[in-house]
C-alpha cells in the first residue's frame, strides 16, 4: 500500500477537486480514506457527504477517526455521513478535552 496525500483548501479543510482527481486516478487500488470529522482544527467539513461518495464511488472505504465523537452527539453520527467504519476514543469522548494545541489536520488516501 501506499499513502497519497490530498491537499487542504486554504481554510485547512478537505480540497474536494483534489480528493477526487486522486480518487478517480486510483480507483484500481484504493482502500480507503481516513478522515476526522469533525475536523482535527474542529470544524465540521461542510462537503463530508461528497467527500465519502467520492470515495465510495472509486472503490474504497472510509475510516472515521472518532476521537472527536463527543462533537457529534446530537448533530451527527458516522452511519448518517456514510462511515463504513468508526473508532472511539472513551477517554476523549467521556473526559475533559486535552488543553494541548492539535496537530495540523492531515489527511491521505491508501492505494
Amino acid at each position: 500500500m501506499e499513502v497519497v496525500v490530498v491537499k487542504s483548501d486554504s481554510n485547512g479543510n478537505i480540497d474536494v477537486n483534489d480528493l477526487r482527481e486522486k480518487a478517480e486516478k486510483h480507483k484500481d487500488n484504493l482502500a480507503t480514506l481516513m478522515i476526522t470529522y469533525p475536523s482535527t482544527h474542529g470544524i465540521f467539513e461542510q462537503d463530508v457527504l461528497d467527500i465519502i461518495n467520492i470515495i465510495h464511488q472509486n472503490g474504497g472505504q472510509v475510516y472515521m477517526d472518532g476521537a472527536n465523537m463527543n462533537a457529534q452527539v446530537g448533530l451527527t453520527n458516522p452511519g448518517f455521513i456514510g462511515a463504513d467504519v468508526c473508532h472511539l476514543n472513551l477517554h476523549k469522548t467521556f473526559a475533559i478535552p486535552p488543553t494541548a494545541v492539535a496537530a495540523p489536520p492531515a489527511l491521505g488516501l491508501s492505494v
